[in-house]
């Protein structure tokens, strides 16, 4: 058997002595290699994004429009990131009366979330205390969507917040009790005199849509939305007084009918129409995939009733809204932005619509098959004939919501003449928008707009 030379043993001994030191060299070259790869904007691995959204849905007493949107979101987020794998997107739920204070709680961190998507309202608040940003986004990524009401939203050349969605109200019923909705109030009122059981709530934004057959709508808007960005609304005309005065007086007067019942909330009327305590009432398209639960093939919806005289309902319409937070980093910006130029494209305003019943959208490019579906059909007639509130109205009406429905209780249960109604509803709007939300106020009230036309 040979003999090994000492020097062969010597090396071989060597190279084990000198291994470790080589393998640390591999990895340093390997990590110097990695980390020039990631600096370049080319082929090489760049750090994952992380995107964090804030989703007002809704108040605790709508379940309903809540589970809606966090449905919407979630599938709208898986899509987004299968398609950018190197985003990381996190969502977070709060309930609209909660959201205001938590951006607070963390601005004073440094911590605001990138993107929000909420009610006009909330987004109204949020841009008057300085917690969101306008957009930087290009008229020529936004024109070609056509986004609905937008313009409402103008600051100069940029846009405070992006309509996302939009949820009219309806009237939803039970077909096996009403053989054909009603038209008009006179014939609201007579399914109640024969017995058929007629729901409406107590809140002035659900509630206003009444007013427009007796052209008290308008007056109280404008009351509640003074031009000019003031701040305090002027004293009623004396034409327009009366016409206030006709509609408090039809609503007490629809009160004394034992079938119409005033409840203090939408969620009460869903409720009870499921458990079939009630035949009619008025709901937000949000509603009608419980219903439908519920229901089944008897749910039926429709439009509103107008007026007797031939006006046509003229409901408040909910919007959900995107805002942008002022703590991200370009690169958060930039993809917040991204993401939602892709909740604006054809592709995910259809899938919106079609997932969720009671959504329509912002985008006029989708084609809402109002033929398939009557529910879609009735949404959009709807949406053609309602208002939809800029952040001066959404702001003003939240702030004021408890005590109009304080009043609007004294009017519907007689504790109060319909004179006193009026004068203590004209003191109330009287007084001036909240300092903290005045600086949200940008451009008049939205009047009524077919769906195909900005307001």
């Amino acid at each position: 058997m040979p003999r090994r030379s000492s020097t062969d043993a010597g090396g071989r001994a060597g190279l084990r002595r000198g291994w470790p030191r080589l393998r640390a060299l591999v990895l340093l070259l390997a990590l110097a290699t990695t980390t020039a790869a990631c600096g370049r904007g080319g082929g090489g691995l760049a750090p994952p994004v992380n995107l964090y959204i804030l989703i007002a849905s809704g108040r605790i007493a709508d379940p309903q429009g809540r589970a809606s949107l966090q449905k919407l979101a979630n599938s709208a987020v898986q899509e987004f990131m299968r398609v950018n794998p190197g985003v990381n997107l996190h969502l977070r739920f709060a309930n609209e009366t909660d959201v205001a204070a938590s951006l607070r709680q963390r601005a004073a961190l440094g911590a605001s979330p990138d993107l929000l998507i909420s009610r006009v309202a909330a987004a109204a608040v949020l841009a008057g205390e300085g917690l969101t940003e306008p957009s930087s986004l290009e008229p020529d990524q936004l024109d070609p969507l056509r986004i609905r009401f937008l313009s409402g939203f103008r600051q100069g050349n940029r846009f405070r917040a992006i309509p996302f969605l939009l949820q009219p109200n309806l009237a939803c019923y039970d077909r096996r009790r009403i053989a054909s909705p009603p038209a008009t109030l006179g014939e609201l009122l007579w399914l109640a005199e024969q017995g058929r059981r007629v729901g409406l709530p107590l809140l002035m934004d659900e509630l206003i849509w009444t007013g427009a057959g007796f052209g008290a709508e308008e007056p109280i808007l404008r009351l509640f939305d003074p031009p000019g960005g003031s701040g305090r609304a002027k004293a009623l005309t004396p034409e327009a007084r009366q016409r206030v005065l006709a509609w408090l007086r039809w609503l007490y007067r629809a009160n004394v009918n034992p079938s119409v019942q005033f409840v203090d909330s939408s969620e009460e009327l869903v409720e009870r129409l499921a458990a079939r305590e009630l035949d009619w009432i008025s709901c937000n398209s949000t509603a009608i995939a419980r219903l439908r639960r519920s229901l089944g093939a008897n749910l039926a919806v429709s439009v509103l009733p107008g007026g007797d005289n031939g006006e046509p309902a003229q409901p408040l319409a909910r919007l959900q809204l995107l805002s942008f937070g002022r703590d991200s980093t370009p690169a958060q910006r930039a993809m917040a932005e991204r993401f939602a130029l892709f909740l604006l494209n054809d592709f995910s305003q259809n899938n919106l619509m079609v997932r969720a019943v009671g959504n329509l959208p912002v985008n006029q490019n989708v084609i809402v098959p109002v033929k398939d579906a009557p529910e879609l059909a009735a949404m959009e007639q709807s949406l053609s004939h309602s208002i939809v509130p800029n952040f001066r109205t959404g702001v003003r009406i939240r702030l004021l919501r408890d005590p109009l429905m304080q009043l609007l209780k004294q009017d519907v249960y007689g504790e109060r003449g319909s004179e006193q109604l009026l004068g203590a509803l004209e003191a109330l709007a009287l007084r001036g928008v909240d300092p903290v939300t005045a600086g949200a106020v940008s451009s008049p009230m939205a009047t009524p707009t077919t769906s195909g036309s900005e307001p």
